[in-house]
């Protein structure tokens, strides 16, 4: 990644789903927190919080509600 939302950045996204763990994952949680969907407690994993903000994130969002973080979520998430 470069550091700026580009196709870099576009192109080195991957899929965050139920059960992951890690830097990626608190990452998502913040921005969802942010963005005023509270994923619950902010402690790298993605669990139940994380997965049902997502729901509410991408359904807001109208983008399609498959509770796992892929392309488009991040996109909604990140793009200015």
């Amino acid at each position: 990644m470069d550091g700026k939302w580009g196709a870099k950045t576009k192109a080195a996204i991957v899929t965050v789903q139920k059960g992951a763990k890690g830097n990626l994952t608190w990452i998502l949680q913040v921005a969802l927190y942010l963005e005023g969907f509270n994923p619950g407690s902010l402690d790298s994993i993605f669990g139940k919080g994380t997965e049902s903000a997502i729901s509410k994130f991408q359904k807001a969002k109208r983008i399609t509600v498959d509770k796992i973080a892929g392309k488009a979520t991040f996109t909604k998430l990140f793009a200015a």
